[in-house]
């Protein structure tokens, strides 16, 4: 059987993204800042002598099952020149790991959440065709992150009195719901 285990990001800031994912959506520090190096990691990088530090945060869902929702926060020690690092704000569009998706259940929340964190809305909460809401931010460092609040019968009250874009394929309806 194949499963997804994890994703890997690679940060800054080891710690405040540690802090940030763990505030904002309550992961869990499987480790904290552990140390690694080797060949493995010389040949990853390119990178002679170098040396990691991974703090790997697992979903409450993640630790009671046992199983994947664990995000891998890597920090890169190295004496030499600085590493290259994405544009601050590269679209989501560019070549390689695009976004983490995180399944919530208040979407408005974790966005206001997401903010007092020092993170960005990218996008306004959008209410898709399978009628999930849905909406992009992004972390302090500027890596995307997808918010998606699954759609349960009966739940359409979610939305009253909320600002959202009613989509149909590639055209939509903005406006206050009521």
């Amino acid at each position: 059987m194949i499963a997804i285990r994890h994703a890997g990001i690679y940060v800054d800031d080891i710690r405040r993204l540690e802090e940030f994912y763990t505030a904002v959506f309550q992961m869990i520090p499987i480790c904290s800042m552990e140390p690694a190096r080797g060949k493995l990691f010389e040949e990853l990088l390119g990178i002679s002598n170098v040396e990691i530090l991974t703090t790997k945060l697992v979903t409450p869902y993640g630790k009671k099952t046992g199983q994947g929702d664990m995000l891998e926060l890597v920090k890169v020690l190295w004496e030499g020149e600085n590493l290259p690092t994405l544009p601050e704000d590269y679209p989501i569009s560019m070549t390689g790991m695009g976004h983490i998706a995180f399944g919530v259940d208040n979407i408005y929340a974790v966005v206001g959440d997401i903010r007092k964190k020092n993170g960005r809305q990218k996008t306004e909460v959008i209410s898709m065709q399978n009628k999930n809401l849905c909406c992009f931010c992004r972390d302090p460092e500027g890596n995307w992150i997808e918010l998606i609040q699954r759609y349960e019968e009966g739940s359409m009250d979610r939305l009253k009195g909320k600002t959202a874009l009613i989509t149909g394929g590639t055209s939509g309806i903005g406006g206050v719901l009521p």
